[in-house]
């Protein structure tokens, strides 16, 4: 739209929804720093139990460590592999506020675990907070932004993960101790009542409630987020919100689509915007004064009304939702499920957290006292990359950041390998701050992106729950495995993530490089 802007108010949503990227970055990281302290490493004790009855540390070798952190995977995987439906039945906003509950419970169970078996409970309770907020933060940004900064109000997911894991790191650096482990944790629930407090002043996304032919509503969003005063909407305005929304309702045909929503190749550009002209003038709004009329003076009623008497909100709408079994048999939805499938599964098996889960592990032995701090930094640079990149994310396109991210980490892996085993510290610190650097320039931030651009309205929420399915399972793989090859292989075990990273450089040049889109604006073109 040519009066779409980044308002006030759109940047205080992107905030308050973000908060929830925020958590998950925080219990990614938040046992990583105390690890010491919370299972009993530094000392070989049972655990002191003072006053409150609680013990100072819960004892735990490599296998139960690795337990409690992808513990909080199989909490995500199992929620994502729900969410979509919750997204589309409770709506964005109403999802997000449940999981927020678990972003509280969980943390207050950790904050008071007596033995192992408790701590593994919270982590868990956090985890399905932290997989269904994944799903449905992205498809809530891209619904909300305006189409020539979604590209980078997309990215703030990322950016606010990596804030959490910033901010988990600095309080390991001033908490970290036998009585002060079970306040980092104990932080997490402070964030979660934070988010579930100020979620409610947020509006629901304007797409779902077209969607769900509550198109009043949906209007009153926009409105709302595009910074325009209620009662002084022009024609010209109201206009291109209401072809907005019935771009929205229009399910696009199938001989439209290519691939379930991938978009179609250069070469068929031409044909593409001679189907888009021919579309285009059934898109206009047709007795305009009459229907400015009604709704300004509907905007004086309660803001939970349906519009009554409009035109747009007559006609039903042609949303149907693609099911699981749909999205994963059917030939039509083969390459976008192949690319959401590899994307967001390459994320995790890169090795990107053996440095949240582990830094400080992996760092101690090369940096005996500082290695908490250099983990605070490498997380700082880490912000400020995904910060700096996220303009270019519209500008540059998503396949190329996506192919040099990956195959950044591979050669950064290759090296951080040889700087451990070969006790090279500026090497090995160098190498390992490059590695997250380059995890934020493309394989960071855009999956969270790619789902809802590749897909259609009627498959983006499966297409949400089956991609972050597969990634909470790369997460619980890399997450529990890590510690126990890193006892018996050391350094060596970055050597097997420099091939995976390799083999799925080659992976996306080949394939995916012609499936990703470069930017949004064509695909807004072609798919609505």
């Amino acid at each position: 739209m040519a009066w779409s802007k980044l308002t006030t108010l759109l940047l205080f949503h992107v905030v308050v929804i973000c908060l929830g990227s925020l958590q998950f970055g925080y219990h990614l990281s938040e046992l990583n720093a105390p690890e010491a302290y919370f299972s009993c490493q530094i000392r070989d004790r049972e655990g002191y139990f003072g006053p409150n009855a609680l013990p100072d540390c819960i004892p735990m070798g490599p296998s139960r460590v690795g337990l409690v952190n992808s513990i909080f995977s199989v909490g995500g995987f199992i929620s994502a592999t729900i969410a979509g439906r919750g997204a589309d039945r409770f709506g964005r906003r109403g999802l997000m506020m449940i999981n927020s509950i678990a972003y509280i419970v969980g943390p207050v169970i950790v904050a008071v675990a007596s033995n192992f078996y408790l701590f593994m409970l919270g982590r868990f309770v956090s985890g399905l907070g932290a997989g269904s907020m994944l799903i449905v933060i992205p498809i809530y940004l891209n619904e909300i932004s305006p189409v020539e900064y979604s590209g980078m109000i997309g990215a703030m997911c990322q950016e606010f993960v990596n804030l959490g894991i910033l901010f988990a790191q600095v309080m390991g650096v001033f908490l970290s101790s036998f009585s002060g482990w079970r306040v980092i944790v104990s932080i997490g629930g402070i964030i979660g009542i934070v988010n579930l407090v100020l979620l409610p002043a947020c509006v629901e996304s304007p797409k779902w409630l077209a969607l769900n032919n509550r198109v009043h509503d949906s209007k009153i969003s926009l409105i709302k987020l595009r910074g325009l005063n209620r009662g002084t909407v022009t024609e010209e305005q109201l206009a291109e919100i209401n072809n907005l929304i019935q771009q929205w309702r229009l399910k696009p045909e199938p001989s439209k689509q290519i691939s379930g929503g991938a978009v179609q190749d250069s070469t068929d550009l031409d044909s593409d915007h001679d189907t888009i002209a021919s579309i285009t003038p059934s898109l206009a709004p047709r007795g305009l004064d009459s229907q400015l009329a009604l709704f300004l003076e509907e905007e004086e009623e309660e803001e939970g009304s349906t519009l009554q008497g409009s035109e747009l909100a007559d006609v039903s709408s042609d949303f149907t939702k693609v099911s699981y079994h749909e999205f994963l048999t059917s030939r039509t939805y083969r390459r976008p499920l192949i690319a959401v499938v590899g994307v967001l599964t390459a994320q995790q098996l890169c090795g990107i957290n053996t440095m949240i889960f582990y830094g400080v592990t992996i760092l101690s032995s090369l940096f005996p006292t500082l290695a908490v701090l250099v983990n605070v930094v490498i997380s700082l640079i880490n912000c400020l990359v995904n910060l700096a990149v996220a303009p270019l994310v519209d500008r540059v396109g998503r396949r190329p950041l996506l192919l040099l991210s990956e195959s950044g980490m591979a050669i950064c892996s290759f090296l951080l390998a040889i700087g451990i085993t070969r006790n090279v510290q500026i090497l090995s610190g160098l190498a390992a701050t490059v590695f997250v650097a380059m995890f934020s320039i493309g394989l960071g931030p855009i999956p969270f992106l790619i789902i809802p651009e590749l897909t259609d309205a009627s498959s983006v929420a499966v297409a949400q729950s089956v991609g972050f399915t597969c990634n909470w399972v790369a997460t619980f793989l890399v997450g529990y495995l890590f510690p126990i090859l890193n006892q018996s292989m050391g350094g060596y075990v970055f050597f097997i993530l420099s091939g995976i990273a390799t083999f799925v450089s080659f992976f996306y040049f080949f394939f995916l490089f012609y499936i990703l889109p470069s930017s949004p604006m064509y695909i807004v073109l072609v798919l609505h």
